[in-house]
């Protein structure tokens, strides 16, 4: 809610300056206008596009790495997670994709409240030189790209026949809940050291996380086996879903007979219905 009313304070601002500001191009010859409009523009459009192809000709160790440095950096879980990285920034983008890419690059709030940062004079009392223009030309980047751009993006989309790729959304979902239980168990190690006396509680975690490690890593192998974009279907995987729905979908109806015979009150219905509804939730509606 606070991003949206600051967003909505800038654009405010833009109509409250904008009949100021074009008053204030009078003193301007209309092709200077022209020519610093259409330069700004033109550097904004161009700069995106060029950024991208140079960034996909840089040696890959110079790629700025997400995230930074973790304190498992140099255990299992931070060498899965260097090499999933590694894998996703090796394949590089196709001339369509670096086009849908350039054509997102809208420019909004931060251009404006970079250009609302020029003072109206300078240290000597003088009116800080082009102000005006310089206020228009950002107006009109923000309105082209954000208008233009914006309305046109979902066409463009469609017409260079681009698309999510499901399978490549799934791989990274596995991914990181590997990379997350690999982490787990090595905080166990450490939880283990800690505190020897609860050595049967971390035994019996160590195994749950293993058990969605096999899970997760399984998962992994039939994306990469099947090298399609779209999510292969596991008989195994949807069997196991449907069993666990049936599971659950029992156990409402029990907990319904038990409170229509008068042995579990309201109260308790609800809390245990609750419990039901969490497992549900977690379990994924379409691809794992």
């Amino acid at each position: 809610m606070v991003d949206f009313l600051l967003e909505g304070f800038v654009f405010l601002l833009i109509g409250q300056q904008l009949p100021k500001v074009v008053q204030g191009l009078q003193q301007y010859a209309t092709a200077t206008i022209v020519i610093a409009v259409a330069v700004s523009v033109g550097v904004v459009l161009l700069l995106r596009p060029l950024w991208l192809v140079l960034n996909q000709l840089l040696p890959r160790w110079m790629h700025t790495r997400l995230g930074g440095a973790s304190e498992y950096d140099d255990d299992t879980a931070g060498s899965a997670r260097r090499a999933a990285w590694d894998a996703r920034n090796a394949r590089r983008l196709r001339g369509r994709e670096v086009v849908a890419l350039s054509w997102s690059g809208t420019r909004g709030v931060i251009s404006l409240a970079a250009i609302f940062t020029l003072p109206v004079v300078t240290d000597s009392g003088a009116p800080f030189p082009d102000r005006d223009l310089l206020l228009f030309c950002a107006f009109v980047v923000v309105l082209v790209t954000l208008v233009g751009q914006g309305l046109t993006f979902a066409p463009l989309v469609r017409a260079l026949g681009l698309r999510a790729d499901e399978a490549d959304q799934v791989r990274v979902r596995n991914e990181a809940r590997s990379a997350s239980v690999e982490a787990a168990l090595a905080r166990l190690e450490e939880v283990a050291a800690e505190e020897p006396e609860h050595a049967g509680a971390v035994e019996s975690m160590r195994a749950q996380l293993h058990s969605r490690l096999i899970r997760y890593r399984g998962r992994l192998d039939l994306l990469q086996a099947a090298d399609v974009s779209e999510v292969p279907v596991s008989p195994e995987y949807e069997a196991a879903l449907r069993i666990r729905r049936a599971a659950i979908d029992a156990q409402r109806e029990e907990l319904l007979r038990w409170r229509d015979a008068g042995q579990l009150p309201d109260e308790g219905l609800r809390v245990l219905e609750r419990e039901l509804d969490l497992e549900e939730l977690r379990l994924p509606t379409r691809s794992p």
